[in-house]
């Protein structure tokens, strides 16, 4: 195009010397966030409301922006700005915020506290930026609007309703009786009222048979534990077990390690995921913490150290949204020392318990779906990953007495069924 400037030239700086600004075409200059002394403890996070750049909210600096010569010079900070969202920093900064499980909430956070959780402000920064190197006639990447890719993922927390001696006991003794807990323990794995992967089975083929986009499902099963939380621990070489596994292996589906309760802080995690690589004969990569509940870099370290790849713990339990600040997959940074790892974290977007859960979200059906819409189409505008959580024992009648929330299913088949349609192939 006439007139133009190619991406491949663009020259960014990070700097406040006035002798070196003209040398780049964009230049941001450092708040001497980097360099406070500081640096990771609660004093160096900015308080709310935060100051805003065209309505977008940033996190140090000011909202100066100025021409010198060619160059374009914000004075929002937003490389600092991004580091802290992506580097997940203010968990960092706040160790005493953590609720009963040892998680930092969304509640907690400077994104929710500022209206951004639903919409990726790291990606909004790189639109932003776009926007104003457009304005100088440069020609720049625009997005296309359609997902890079869509994550179908599903922890197997309790695959069978009735499975061993506990659970037959409890519904002998507390449930419907002796006669239904024989006829419950004895029946076929695919009979079993928390056996709904054959759904999961179909909807999420479907998905990749019918979207453009890539589509891929993964299955994260646990391979250990000893806390309360972690029940029922499961044998991964009971029949029933190796018959699940195998059904998802069949399928073309990929497994995952979901680490147990305490894995990330007691080093269990390569134990564990040895023992799923043994059960399946396959090579472990992808990672789920249960209870999204280890996402400090310890846990990730283990990570790295034991040969995992692809995490896929980066979303809050308490409100669905983009924990990063982006819908993209992004090389973890370790806060404490501002090393780029070759980890790759993908944020979780929405887990059903999230939406449902009164102690979360606590939404209605049809508030859910104009909630999921909505980061859905985050996504889809950033050409970004979309990342769902549903749970096979949460779309199981036999999960919900009184059939108090049969519309999770409802709603997955919603959401896949207007990602198949957004973009159909011809």
């Amino acid at each position: 195009m006439k007139g133009t400037v190619s991406q491949t030239s663009l020259k960014v700086g990070y700097t406040a010397d006035p002798d070196r600004i003209e040398q780049y075409d964009i230049v941001f200059v450092p708040s001497g966030f980097f360099a406070s002394d500081a640096y990771g403890k609660k004093e160096s996070l900015p308080t709310s409301p935060l100051p805003k750049i065209e309505g977008i909210p940033f996190l140090f600096g000011s909202d100066l922006i100025e021409k010198k010569g060619s160059t374009i010079v914000i004075h929002a900070d937003l490389p600092a700005s991004a580091f802290c969202f992506l580097s997940r920093y203010e968990e960092l900064c706040h160790p005493e915020l953590r609720d009963e499980h040892g998680r930092f909430n969304a509640r907690w956070s400077l994104l929710t506290k500022n209206g951004f959780l639903a919409k990726p402000l790291v990606d909004a920064y790189t639109a932003f930026i776009r926007k104003l190197l457009q304005e100088t006639g440069r020609q720049m990447p625009t997005n296309q609007g359609k997902l890079s890719k869509l994550w179908l993922t599903h922890d197997v927390d309790v695959p069978f309703y009735c499975q061993g001696f506990r659970s037959f006991a409890r519904e002998a003794l507390k449930g419907s009786g002796l006669k239904k807990a024989l006829r419950l323990a004895l029946q076929k794995a695919e009979a079993d009222p928390y056996y709904t992967f054959r759904y999961f089975f179909d909807t999420d083929s479907r998905a990749i048979s019918l979207c453009t986009f890539p589509v891929e499902g993964i299955y994260f099963f646990k391979a250990g534990g000893n806390s309360i939380h972690d029940k029922p621990v499961y044998s991964l070489e009971s029949k029933r077990m190796r018959h699940l596994l195998y059904a998802v292996q069949n399928e073309g589906f990929q497994i995952g390690l979901h680490g147990s309760y305490s894995s990330g802080k007691t080093g269990k995690i390569s134990k564990e995921k040895k023992l799923l690589e043994k059960a399946i004969k396959e090579n472990i990569y992808s990672f789920r913490q249960h209870f999204l509940r280890a996402c400090e870099p310890s846990c990730f370290t283990q990570l790295e150290n034991s040969g995992i790849t692809d995490d896929f713990t980066m979303g809050y339990a308490d409100m669905a949204g983009f924990r990063l600040g982006t819908c993209r997959p992004v090389r973890w940074i370790n806060p404490s020392s501002g090393h780029l790892t070759s980890l790759l974290l993908h944020p979780l977007a929405i887990m059903d318990t999230t939406l449902f859960q009164t102690s979360y979200m606590g939404l209605s059906f049809d508030k859910a779906k104009d909630y999921c819409l909505q980061l859905v189409e985050q996504a889809r505008l950033h050409d970004g990953e979309l990342c769902l959580l549903w749970h096979n024992s949460n779309i199981s009648v036999q999960a919900c007495p009184g059939n108090q929330r049969p519309w999770i299913r409802d709603l997955y088949t919603f959401i896949i069924d207007h990602l198949c349609d957004i973009d159909p192939r011809n």
